[in-house]
Parts: structure tokens; C-alpha cells; sequence
């Protein structure tokens, strides 16, 4: 079997590994493949004709995948802060500190939509148990269980001091 030579421009391992490692940071086949100087369609032919390729290609997309679902499990827990500090209008140069909680979900969600299929295919051949496992489910059942808890025995603290008053 004859081995061809990566051309100038080609595939080369240093090409490969970037492309990955932006696949796996980004979910992103077409910003993998400009990270790199090369085109999407190039890098789905690749994955077709190397089957070692297709496997971390698959790899990286499953770690990302698992990354971005993580990431909108936490945002919609806590959310994001972002803090601008605004004139406060009456001329003085005071200022006002606002704080915003945001999160591009639709970026977020469009990405999962579009990788579904492919990292659900990967994680099963695999035996992975994805995120949105039944333990981690009943986790975050008992941990909303135990807030709530925590924010009723406080109103009833607060209900109680106010009494006393």
C-alpha cells in the first residue's frame, strides 16, 4: 500500500490536531476548517477516506457536545453576569453599575440540534452515558429539593422576626 504524501496545502497532522481541537472547542466543522486555512468540504472528505479520522473527529465532537450541554445546564441555573457601567443622566459623572444575566441560547441550541443525531450515535456505540443521565436527573432533583427547603425555612424565619416585631 502506498502512502501519499500530505501536499503543501493538505492535510497535515499539525492541521489535523488544530482542527480538532477547534471541532471540540466550537462544535463548528466550518470555523474548525478556516482555523486551519482549509474548507469544510475538504475536511468531510477527509473524514470519509480515514477511518482514524472519522473516529477522533467523532471524539472531539462528542467531548464538545458534552461540554456545550454542561454549559446550558449551568446558564440556565445561574446564568451569565455581565456588568456595563452606565452614566447615571443627571450630569454629575456619577455612574450606576447594571448587572445582566444573559446566554445565547439560540447559538447554543442550534448547535445541539445540529450534532444530535451524530453524538447520540457515537455515545451509544460507545456505552457513554450521556449528561442528561437518570443519576445526574435525580441529582438535580435533590439539590432543587434541598434550595427550596432552604428558601422556605428562611421565609420562615423572616416571618417570624417580622411577628416578633
Amino acid at each position: 500500500m502506498q502512502r501519499r504524501r500530505p501536499q503543501r496545502n493538505g492535510w497535515t497532522a499539525k492541521r489535523r490536531a488544530q482542527f480538532l481541537d477547534v471541532l471540540q472547542a466550537s462544535c463548528n466543522v466550518t470555523e474548525a476548517a478556516r482555523s486551519v486555512g482549509m474548507v469544510p468540504v475538504s475536511a468531510y472528505q477527509l473524514r470519509r477516506r480515514d477511518p482514524a479520522f472519522a473516529v477522533q473527529w467523532a471524539e472531539a465532537l462528542e467531548q464538545g457536545y458534552a461540554e456545550l450541554e454542561m454549559l446550558l445546564l449551568r446558564q440556565s441555573i445561574h446564568g451569565s453576569e455581565t456588568t456595563e457601567t452606565l452614566e447615571d443622566g443627571k450630569g454629575e459623572g456619577a455612574r450606576r453599575t447594571k448587572t445582566v444575566h444573559s446566554f445565547p441560547h439560540a447559538i447554543a441550541l442550534r448547535l445541539l440540534l445540529a450534532h444530535k443525531e451524530t453524538v447520540d450515535m457515537f455515545r451509544q456505540e460507545r456505552g457513554i452515558d450521556r449528561p442528561g443521565s437518570e443519576e445526574v436527573r435525580s441529582e438535580i432533583r435533590r439539590r432543587m429539593a434541598a434550595m427550596h427547603q432552604g428558601d422556605e425555612a428562611e421565609a420562615g424565619a423572616d416571618g417570624a422576626q417580622d411577628g416578633g416585631a
